[in-house]
């Protein structure tokens, strides 16, 4: 998921179908706030509350409020069970590993007094039929992790047995945590399909809140779950989700006390509700979306860089040359507000950091590595040619596209406009590009730019919600990644030690893990696929008298909405 847009490379095709779906009619009137209520503005309607199907953000937020996983994650990186009655660990004696054929099993036992708002109990059946709806080969979806499970057995109504093949480190999140729920049994249609089925846009509730009511386009009512198994919560007896796609319009209501909450709150409106009284801002312990810049190593409009190598970038040197060139200090106190902080390595955040000193910013270091690699301006146009570099025909000129994508806002665009002004100082000229994010991300088949290989360099933000980066480093590194909507490694890097390292951390001796991946940070910095420059703010803005809110990096800040309270 990456902020103010969304991606799915496994069933972007069904999307339509999800969106074209039936919704609830409701008044002409859009809620007012309410003083046992609270509203919610955000820009766009959800596509459906399965964030699984289009990973935007506002679905994940939603689903928060009326379905549950066996377990979530808090805004420190602790795991707690939900659905579970405890977490499966091997001191427990949940979690058995075969030494013989490195095979896990976890067998999870869930609480007895959960249920659906219709009353069904929520049991170990509604476990299997979501699992057996996702692993569906025609209708299903993907998951992290998915295809370690060879099977998925019942032991008892409230308990069942994952078996897997090797061991996954990411178990106790893999049915739960920002993007998994479990599903009804006997409300959704299996049939329909796990991405499209009515239950997505429908959702029969078993968290806090009920939804009543979806006017699409203008607003959507959530009313507290008389059957939800926490005793006394919600406290809040509704809340209203209204689509305001104006920033300022959310910002205001924000001031004038119309809106109650307003999610991902950038570094310029955190900056504009400083002082202001009836406005808070809660950020999260640790920030998630880094700001990276992505080289492809393959030439423009192609997908294989042994076959066909990037003409420029396909030197280390280059790659060198361009982070020596860029000033993050500035980028942050200019751009950010000074909200950004530098970040130079994917393994930023505990319990997996690393310790790679931070590079320097060194434009003279970065014209002599250029100059060492044979790109030189010869006939004095301020733009180098190739002059016996390796990689390139003699002449060849330094020009290449640069992306990024529209949602993010201005300061993402005025980075890019300042490192394309940087980067032209040196000789390099960057043509500028601004595509909506479903251009950007989109499969392949769809035109997507990245997955089908047509771009030099892009710049954009990610990062990985919970406390184990494993899934997230497979997906952008691993060489299965590399292939056309297969994973986000558009870089279509590899390398043999990485690959070998990175099929070592899946394992559960967290000291072999930590040192594993510290390894393959020394990689990625030798190497430099991809340049981590700094972190974005991860904060929402709230009212005042919202108490008990609390941005996470691991989740969409209603992850703990049956705890809100109003003052």
């Amino acid at each position: 998921m990456k902020r103010f847009s969304g991606k799915s490379l496994v069933v972007l095709v069904l999307l339509t179908a999800v969106l074209l779906s039936g919704c609830q009619p409701g008044a002409d009137a859009t809620p007012a706030a309410e003083s046992s209520g609270i509203v919610i503005v955000i820009p766009e309607d959800p596509p459906s509350f399965n964030p699984i199907v289009a990973d935007t953000g506002y679905d994940s937020l939603v689903m928060e409020l009326v379905m549950l996983g066996l377990s979530d994650i808090d805004a420190n990186g602790t795991v707690f069970p939900e659905l579970a009655a405890e977490l499966p660990t091997v001191e427990n004696g949940g979690v058995v590993v075969d030494e013989d054929t490195g095979s896990m099993t976890v067998t999870w036992k869930m609480r007895e007094d959960v249920q659906w708002a219709d009353g069904t109990p929520v049991t170990a059946d509604d476990v299997i039929f979501t699992y057996e709806s996702i692993v569906d080969p025609e209708m299903g979806g993907w998951i992290p992790g998915i295809d370690y499970i060879d099977s998925v057995e019942k032991t008892g109504d409230y308990s069942f047995t994952i078996n897997y093949a090797s061991i996954y480190t990411g178990y106790l999140t893999q049915f739960g945590g920002e993007q998994v729920v479990i599903w009804p049994a006997h409300y959704c249609d299996a049939s329909q399909g796990f991405a499209a089925w009515d239950c997505g846009r429908q959702p029969l509730s078993n968290g806090p809140y009920v939804l009543t009511e979806w006017v699409n386009g203008d607003h959507m009512t959530f009313t507290k779950n008389e059957k939800y198994f926490e005793e006394g919560k919600p406290s809040i007896e509704k809340i209203t989700v209204r689509i305001i796609p104006d920033t300022s319009v959310r910002k205001t209501m924000l001031i004038n006390g119309d809106a109650d909450l307003n999610m991902w709150a950038t570094e310029p409106m955190i900056a504009e509700l400083e002082g202001e009284p009836n406005v808070k801002v809660s950020q999260s312990p640790e920030n998630r979306w880094v700001v990276r810049v992505f080289f492809n190593l393959a030439a423009n409009g192609t997908t294989d860089p042994v076959a066909t190598p990037h003409p420029i970038l396909s030197d280390l040197r280059v790659r060198q040359a361009i982070r020596a060139a860029i000033d993050v200090d500035t980028i942050s106190k200019e751009f950010f507000l000074g909200y950004a902080k530098p970040a130079w390595t994917e393994f930023i955040r505990e319990p997996y950091v690393c310790d790679i000193p931070r590079p320097e910013f060194d434009p003279e270091a970065a014209a002599a590595l250029l100059d060492e690699a044979g790109w030189k301006d010869t006939d004095g146009d301020g733009v180098r040619e190739c002059r016996g570099c390796e990689t390139a025909e003699e002449g060849y000129v330094m020009e290449m596209d640069f992306h990024t994508y529209a949602e993010f806002g201005e300061p993402l665009e005025l980075t890019q406009q300042y490192i394309a002004e940087q980067l032209g100082k040196l000789g390099m000229k960057l043509n500028l590009k601004v595509v909506e994010g479903s251009i950007l991300w989109a499969a392949s088949t769809d035109g997507g730019i990245e997955q089908s290989g047509n771009f030099d360099i892009d710049i954009w933000d990610d990062g990985y919600a919970g406390v184990d980066p494993t899934d997230f480093i497979y997906q952008y590194y691993a060489v299965a990644s590399a292939e056309p909507d297969f994973g986000y490694n558009f870089m279509r890097w590899s390398n043999d030690e990485f690959e070998e390292l990175l099929g070592g951390v899946y394992t559960l001796d967290e000291t072999q893990r930590k040192q594993d991946f510290c390894k393959m940070a020394a990689i990625l910095e030798e190497e430099l696929p991809i340049l981590p420059l700094f972190t974005a703010v991860n904060a929402d803005a709230h009212s005042a008298r919202l108490q008990n809110v609390q941005s996470s990096a691991n989740d969409l800040v209603t992850w703990n909405a049956a705890d809100w309270t109003l003052k």
